[in-house]
């Protein structure tokens, strides 16, 4: 009791006692946005000290949207706009910086941030604090006439990579496994990507004197090739094949030659895009089982067509994709997908969040005649019929209060201390 009084004390004196100033009085206030990705937002306050960093984007002089794209070398492409607000109103600048492959979180960040304070340089000149800024350019290493940059890849890159994710009870444990090989070659003209990966996910349950066990196993790989035509056209095949034993699938082989088209150029991409791609070709099936159709293998041609609107703005961002398709031979037998992710700022501290997408499934033909045992139906080792597949998930939140942001405090930010 004595110390739930002086918890209570010390916070009444606490919300009594003048606020703490938030240092020095500084140039102008930025809002730093890069929702697209984790950008470590204390570095950043440490090390841009001559603006005010707020936590709301109305109440900046600037507003700093970053977005990023992978580069064709396996690095990022970091593009930067700067919205003047307020008293800078319409000084509007875009500046971008290029991350190579295999760099480092810091390296990372400390290109950003020498980004962000260029581009904040010609609102600084436009303040009374400009009197007290120096700009400095380091001498370059070299100055002499460098040669031509030798590629001996030839702009193919290689991506190795495995995971293994385990967790172990007395009467419980599951594993999940899975493993991956990535090539691609990125240039003006062409886009090639080559894909092969492979899951297991496994799991053991006892039950008294009873054992259940679950096993789900897929593998893929996929072939991409891609022409650009025109600063909206491309054009390209994409040829797949893969085997899962959720959906009764030993093999599945599809080829389909594509065309898309981008109402906005894709040097845009990462701000905007309204993508129409459309695609025919076959898929042959090899089932584990026989079907409900009385099948166990069948060459099916089809075609598919998906409109996708991308949008990253000062107001948020949003994802939203349809895309339908469905056999030639039967177009009764089809699939119907709508996805949705929006992450927008309605007013002020108030932000809405949304994920989800809704399936519309006339495609099952591959479901295993006969009937499903109660463990594979607990366990979902295999897909159960269904007209539909439908996933949410919707979250709303308000921040308000002081808008300044500067103080960085990380005393007992480790995840043991937290209550």
């Amino acid at each position: 009791m004595t110390l739930l009084l002086g918890a209570l004390a010390a916070a009444i004196f606490t919300l009594a006692a003048p606020a703490r100033a938030q240092g020095a009085a500084r140039a102008f206030s930025v809002y730093l946005d890069c929702s697209d990705f984790y950008c470590d937002p204390d570095f950043y306050r440490t090390d841009i000290t001559f603006v005010d960093h707020v936590r709301e984007r109305t109440a900046a002089d600037v507003h700093v949207l970053i977005t990023h794209q992978q580069t064709g070398g396996g690095g990022r492409l970091y593009t930067l706009a700067f919205y003047g607000q307020h008293r800078f109103d319409g000084v509007n600048d875009t500046l971008s910086v290029t991350t190579g492959q295999g760099a480092t979180e810091d390296e990372q960040r400390q290109a950003l941030s020498r980004t962000i304070k260029l581009g904040l340089a010609r609102y600084l000149a436009r303040t009374p604090d400009a009197t007290r800024a120096t700009l400095s350019v380091a001498a370059a290493a070299d100055t002499g006439k460098k040669a031509p940059t030798r590629d001996p890849w030839k702009a193919w890159v290689f991506r190795v990579g495995a995971n293994i994710n385990a967790s172990r009870e007395r009467d419980f444990k599951s594993d999940y496994i899975y493993g991956s090989l990535n090539a691609s070659r990125l240039t003006d003209q062409w886009k090639t990507n080559i894909r092969v990966n492979e899951n297991y996910n496994g799991q053991a349950f006892r039950i008294g004197q009873d054992r259940v066990a679950s096993v789900r196993r897929d593998y893929g790989g996929a072939v991409q090739q891609v022409k650009t035509i025109a600063k909206r056209w491309a054009a390209g095949i994409v040829a797949g094949a893969g085997s899962s034993t959720f959906l009764n699938e030993h093999l599945v082989a599809t080829v389909a030659p594509a065309v898309e088209f981008n109402a906005y150029p894709y040097s845009e991409y990462t701000r905007r895009a309204l993508i129409l791609q459309y695609r025919v070709g076959g898929r042959y099936l090899l089932y584990d089982d026989t079907t409900v159709y009385f099948k166990t293998s069948e060459t099916r041609p089809l075609e598919s067509l998906t409109l996708s609107l991308l949008q990253k703005q000062k107001w948020g961002s949003l994802e939203l994709d349809v895309n339908g398709y469905h056999y030639l031979d039967d177009i009764t037998q089809s699939r119907l997908t709508y996805y949705l992710e929006a992450d927008v700022r309605l007013y002020k501290g108030l932000s809405l969040n949304l994920f989800g997408n809704y399936i519309v499934m006339h495609d099952q033909i591959y479901l295993a005649k006969g009937d499903l045992t109660r463990d594979q139906v607990l366990l979902r080792r295999s897909q159960l019929a269904s007209p539909y597949n439908a996933f949410v998930f919707a979250g709303l939140n308000y921040t308000f209060g002081s808008v300044f942001n500067n103080i960085v405090n990380p005393r007992f930010s480790n995840a043991m201390s937290e209550f």
